[in-house]
């Protein structure tokens, strides 16, 4: 009788809803509400991917496609690249523009024309485009990862040799 129970897990429940702190009526002090098993699964799925590839495997692959598309993009007239040469400094996310062309059109070309996602704009970090001198314009970019294949980069920089031929000024 004289037992107090403290909840295992706290979240949302059947009852007073709108507090950050569980009820204090019993049962609902002890049910906190449905756990994220399809969250949980997932997560299990990707640390057994990442164990079974390995994460050296994965970061040498998105290397190698972020390098190919990082030279690629240097080759194409009137494309600006942004961030350092060197591969010891890079992720796979490659921010870029085609000189006389709005990152958003861009972006919009690629998808429509292309199937292929971009982003542009800002990113949420309007201080690091205003450090490389984007901040009126933003960026296209294009974030590469271990599913991501030296075909669909190869179909990206045709996608934007295209778009710099047909839409944007090399001068």
């Amino acid at each position: 009788e004289n037992i107090t129970l403290k909840p295992l897990r706290w979240g949302g429940t059947g009852s007073n809803s709108e507090s950050d702190l569980m009820p204090d009526i019993m049962p609902d002090k002890l049910e906190s509400g449905t756990p994220n098993t399809v969250g949980i699964a997932g997560l299990n799925a990707g640390l057994r991917f990442i164990l079974e590839k390995g994460l050296a495997n994965i970061r040498l692959q998105e290397n190698e496609l972020r390098q190919k598309l990082w030279t690629g993009l240097a080759a194409i007239p009137g494309v600006i690249r942004y961030g350092s040469d060197n591969p010891e400094h890079k992720t796979g996310v490659v921010s870029f523009n085609i000189k006389g062309l709005d990152s958003g059109k861009v972006s919009y070309l690629l998808d429509r024309r292309f199937a292929i996602a971009t982003r542009a704009g800002l990113h949420c970090a309007p201080w690091a485009h205003n450090s490389i001198g984007t901040l009126a314009t933003g960026t296209v970019r294009a974030s590469i990862g271990c599913f991501n294949t030296a075909e669909e980069i190869d179909l990206l920089l045709e996608a934007v040799r295209n778009i710099t031929d047909t839409e944007g000024s090399s001068s």
